[in-house]
């Protein structure tokens, strides 16, 4: 049973007994999914007990005691309010007071079942958000010098997500490359090609280069214990000769979120989003709008999971006509368009999307999803978060809404 921490605000006039006894049908809910540990604002010490913390607002009259007690409650301040008691008004006032000094949270109130679901999503979002702690993201070579907006603070990342950010030299990639001998790749190159509905561009050799290319960042991987990765992947082409893609495909599908170009910004979401789903994720760069109205784009790139796709086709990589590339063929479902970023990943963009098609547009990566948003798609034209944008199957927008706010970001 998950852990849940009350923070249980009460007027004088309230005794403890008659909190549990005015809001019992709430309580009672909560109780029977979760392990309950109500905590009094006298009993607040500065820091919070293991396991998902919220605000119980058991009565009208307790705004000035939140307000006092305010930098013991956690960054993102959850206000959970049945409406008993005046604690639906006092809640407002509260939220209102907290958005005027610069705090953020929100208020959960309506029919039993809407509060239990708000609670489930912030619980789940805590426990996705303490797997991020201890991470090791390793970038590998600088970023892309297109990317002129896509990195972060590390400092900040290691401060609001507790993870570690690791600078890795792209010449150990060509060296660990160099290493790996055409023989030590076949089986896995077998398997690539027989698992695939396809092969157009690409040889054998070519898949066998891109094999000996994952093993070589794989190696990296295990070598520097990192549990993601953003790989400059266009800057091995000159010197290896052929292209990270494959390399990216593979360690996705084993759990290892695997970003492109350098881009920092959008590993730490995919990142994020695995925390949060144990989806796999696409990254890929809002390559074409097809109806404003309607909210309809292509999303492409180059590199997929196999494993997240309903089949896939071997090509060669789109912007150098060379090396391998993965085009993932998915059949119509419900998706999750969404980007975390800025220095700090202080902002993000999220939106439910249905894949209405995969396109085969021959100015286009490989793998291509026309997408019909939910929300409009001013954002990309106005206020975009960089370039890439990562989608993940299913609608996941009330799981990574919550934890983004508790990472502190806002929705843009």
């Amino acid at each position: 049973m998950m852990k849940l921490n009350l923070i249980t605000f009460a007027s004088s006039l309230a005794t403890r007994e008659s909190i549990f006894t005015d809001h019992h049908e709430l309580l009672d809910a909560i109780t029977e999914k979760y392990e309950v540990k109500y905590i009094f604002p006298e009993e607040l010490d500065g820091k919070l007990p293991e396991g998902a913390t919220m605000v119980l607002v058991g009565s009208g009259g307790v705004e000035e005691m939140v307000k006092a007690n305010i930098d013991r409650l956690p960054p993102y301040v959850v206000l959970i309010a049945d409406g008993l008691k005046n604690s639906l008004a006092a809640s407002l006032e509260i939220l209102s007071w907290m958005r005027l000094n610069d705090r953020h949270g929100r208020v959960l109130h309506g029919p039993v079942s809407f509060i239990m679901q708000g609670i489930d999503n912030y619980a789940a979002a805590h426990d996705a958000i303490s797997k991020l702690h201890g991470k090791r993201v390793g970038v590998i070579g600088k970023p892309s010098g297109w990317l002129i907006a896509s990195n972060v603070d590390y400092a900040a990342m290691h401060e609001r997500w507790g993870i570690e950010m690791v600078d890795v030299p792209l010449d150990e990639v060509v060296t660990g490359y160099e290493a790996v001998a055409d023989d030590a790749v076949q089986d896995i190159t077998d398997e690539f090609i027989n698992k695939a509905v396809g092969v157009k561009e690409p040889s054998r050799d070519e898949v066998v280069k891109a094999m000996r290319l994952y093993r070589s960042v794989k190696g990296i991987v295990e070598r520097y214990r990192l549990d993601a990765f953003t790989l400059n992947c266009f800057d091995l082409i000159p010197t290896t000769r052929t292209t990270g893609c494959v390399a990216l495909a593979l360690l996705n599908q084993e759990g290892i979120p695997a970003g492109c170009e350098g881009d920092e910004q959008t590993l730490l979401t995919m990142l994020a989003v695995q925390a949060a789903t144990g989806e796999m994720t696409f990254m890929s760069n809002p390559s074409r709008i097809l109806d404003n109205a309607a909210h309809e784009m292509v999303f492409a790139h180059c590199t997929i999971a196999p494993a997240m796709t309903d089949r896939y086709i071997v090509r060669d990589h789109y912007e150098s006509l060379s090396g391998v590339a993965v085009e993932g063929v998915f059949d119509p479902m419900d998706m999750t368009v969404v980007k975390c970023g800025g220095k700090g990943m202080e902002r993000f963009f999220i939106s439910k999307a249905r894949l209405l098609e995969c396109t085969t547009n021959p100015n286009m990566c490989r793998t291509q999803l026309h997408l019909r948003l939910d929300e409009p798609l001013d954002y990309f034209l106005e206020r975009s978060i960089g370039n890439h944008h990562v989608i993940v199957k299913g609608n996941q927008v009330d799981k990574l809404i919550a934890v983004f706010k508790l990472l502190e970001s806002h929705i843009i």
